[in-house]
């Protein structure tokens, strides 16, 4: 059983993915933006405590499509914490984008020390003001 499907099975409904676009629409899309003011996630891959968003950018007087590696501060947070943009490159049309962000996701996983099922950062309170 490959990696993808056991953590599939182990993480149930911790383990989704969304693409929003087509790989058609995305490119019409691409061609309609302009300016610089447009950022989309078009697609997610969600894993546990990590999540892999495919996102449109805005760079060098174009638009781009990158990764966003994000996580949690602690498995059960609704928030996401945007960790890492990656350098790999998107490839939206690919026959199976869910297994091609999947193993961008596990790479970095391994990358940076990450986990699925747990928060391996110390919990960081608010800094608040003291009255003097």
């Amino acid at each position: 059983m490959s990696k993808q499907k056991r953590l599939k099975k182990e993480l149930g409904t911790g383990y989704r993915f969304e693409q929003r676009f087509s790989a058609k629409n995305l490119a019409r899309m691409l061609e309609r933006l302009e300016g610089s003011n447009h950022f989309r996630v078009v697609a997610i891959l969600t894993a546990g405590a990590v999540r892999l968003e495919a996102v449109v950018y805005w760079d060098n007087g174009k638009y781009s499509l990158g990764y966003d590696l994000m996580v949690k501060d602690t498995p059960f947070s609704p928030e996401w914490i945007c960790y890492e943009n990656l350098p790999d490159p998107v490839r939206y049309d690919a026959w199976n984008l869910e297994r091609e962000m999947f193993q961008v996701l596990d790479r970095a996983v391994q990358k940076y020390g990450l986990s699925y099922t747990e928060c391996r950062f110390p919990k960081l309170d608010g800094s608040s003001v003291k009255r003097k």
